[in-house]
């Protein structure tokens, strides 16, 4: 884990145990570390949108194709997410660079919860289907997705 010396923002990338996601873990973790760091925030926005995008989408993938009990609690969250960080990126460039900053202060903090209750449960999930018959290979797919 990492913690932010300005702000004792603890970044933790909370590993899951399945190493695609975790991947995107570390992704994201880096990510909002950068966030920290002065530099433009409206590229670094705009890479965390990015990410964040692909991130949940692949999770949604893996959710369809395992066919997760879970999935639309889990892939509302992603939507709030998303939304959220569409709505930040409309405020910024609408001049207000204090809501990035915001943004990368309360975002590990969600970013803990989701990934200790949904993307944990999701990795549960997941590993239980790497020593049964895989949906159409959605476990390799996603590997590769994952760290591509």
């Amino acid at each position: 884990m990492t913690v932010n010396a300005q702000t004792g923002a603890d970044f933790g990338y909370f590993e899951v145990g399945f190493e695609p996601m975790d991947a995107l873990h570390r992704e994201f973790h880096d990510l909002l570390a950068a966030m920290q760091q002065p530099g433009d925030e409206g590229e670094k926005l705009l890479a965390l949108h990015e990410h964040l995008l692909r991130h949940c989408s692949q999770e949604e993938r893996w959710m369809r194709e395992s066919s997760f009990p879970a999935r639309d609690c889990h892939e509302s969250e992603h939507e709030m997410l998303l939304e959220v960080v569409a709505e930040v990126r409309r405020r910024f460039d609408a001049g207000d660079s204090e809501i990035v900053i915001r943004l990368a202060q309360e975002l590990p903090h969600w970013f803990e919860v989701h990934a200790n209750t949904m993307d944990a449960a999701l990795a549960v999930h997941l590993r239980g289907l790497e020593g049964a018959a895989a949906p159409a290979g959605a476990m390799r797919a996603g590997a590769e997705e994952a760290t591509a």
